[in-house]
């Protein structure tokens, strides 16, 4: 899917964009020392699981897919 193609791609609309709290702080070691997933240590940044990295919700890429439902 290209991104062109889709409009408003961004990651806060992608399946790939992990942004519950809980699940963040399982997956990430060590994210308690800086506070936690809930407040100002991630703000509104999200993991990507096909990136591997975080995201701000506004940031796109080519491998966007729209959540379902």
């Amino acid at each position: 899917m290209k991104l062109a193609a889709v409009p408003d791609a961004r990651c806060e609309r992608c399946r790939f964009f992990r942004d519950d709290p809980r699940e963040t702080e399982q997956r990430v070691p060590g994210l308690m020392s800086f506070g936690s997933a809930y407040g100002a240590s991630i703000a509104a940044s999200a993991l990507c699981d096909v990136h591997d990295s975080w995201v701000s919700p506004g940031d796109s890429c080519g491998r966007f897919e729209p959540v379902e439902g």
